[in-house]
């Protein structure tokens, strides 16, 4: 069974009116099928936000509405892999804002480290190269033993556009396709 989580989609992280558009639809198909919907959000100024107002296509009592600490919400949110394989949810559906500066590399992280100004905070450097919330997501579903497809079309970086780390997700392992091209097993 598959499990679409969306990630920080509340209006100021999710600011593309085109991959709304796009990701309505999936969420409505989600919806028609009674499947299950994860709303997560990473940001640490909603975590007293009412459920509903966590995400642009609001969300209610009959989905999951998830905070996390961290942009990886398997690591934020307490036994979510083990939750969802006791649902019977083997693949992942992920989408959302994500907010990594670049596409994640080892060899970007290496040449970061080295080009650091030793006058510069420590953890100034690690922010610039920590992966955003869907892409952490994304790669920490594959390590929790779930298939795992990001929706190319619907996963924007904080300007809207869309983000150009697909390829590295793919290497690891995950599939990369459009939201009308996604069917849901439920």
């Amino acid at each position: 069974m598959d499990a679409l989580l969306l990630i920080d989609t509340d209006d100021a992280s999710y600011p593309s009116d085109d991959a709304m558009e796009t990701l309505g639809d999936i969420v409505t198909r989600t919806r028609a099928v009674g499947g299950v919907l994860i709303f997560a959000s990473t940001k640490e100024g909603l975590a007293d936000t009412p459920d509903e107002e966590v995400s642009i296509f609001v969300p209610d009592e009959e989905d999951l509405v998830l905070r996390s600490n961290g942009p990886d919400v398997f690591e934020g949110v307490d036994d979510l892999a083990a939750g969802l394989h006791d649902m019977a949810v083997d693949r992942i559906i992920i989408a959302g804002a994500d907010d990594t500066a670049e596409a994640p590399s080892a060899s970007a992280s290496a040449s970061a480290s080295a080009d650091t100004d030793a006058d510069a905070p420590a953890d100034a450097d690690a922010d610039a190269d920590a992966p955003g919330a869907v892409y952490a997501s994304a790669m920490a579903a594959l390590v929790c033993n779930f298939d795992v497809i990001v929706l190319s079309d619907s996963t924007t970086d904080p300007h809207g556009e869309l983000v150009t780390w697909t390829d590295a997700a793919e290497s690891a392992g995950a599939m990369i396709k459009k939201t009308a091209d996604t069917w849901l097993r439920m």
